[in-house]
């Protein structure tokens, strides 16, 4: 709410906010809220992606796992993601309007199957 506050104030009457945000396309995966997915399996090494989902809390944890001769190497995201309804309720409550939304940079309509949702926002 403070991003779109903050730009809600500082954005020209004929500006644009432009916001890219992935769409949840693992949700497939989940098995009790969690899985775990080899990303690459080779001689030397392993890599494994493994993630927990809180659905209350729209948060996804999740580690990168590398297992090598070399060792093991942990790399954690977490994220919370916000659909695409709760970016408008965010931006309406700031003052700004949706202007387009589309499912790529080059325009694509955005669907049900899109990866990605770019928002556009102005006053």
């Amino acid at each position: 709410m403070r991003c779109f506050e903050n730009v809600a104030l500082h954005l020209d009457p004929d500006g644009a906010f432009v916001v890219e945000g992935f769409v949840p396309s693992w949700l497939h995966r989940l098995h009790e809220e969690q899985y775990v997915n080899t990303e690459a399996l080779a001689a030397g090494e392993v890599l494994l992606d493994v993630a927990r989902h809180d659905a209350v809390a729209q948060r996804l944890e999740e580690s990168h796992v590398a297992l090598s001769a070399k060792g093991i190497r942990v790399t954690p995201i977490v994220c919370r993601y916000a659909w695409p309804s709760e970016l408008d309720l965010m931006a309406r409550i700031a003052g700004l309007r949706l202007r387009e939304r589309w499912g790529t940079w080059d325009r694509q309509v955005f669907t049900a199957s899109s990866r990605n949702c770019i928002s556009v926002y102005g006053r």
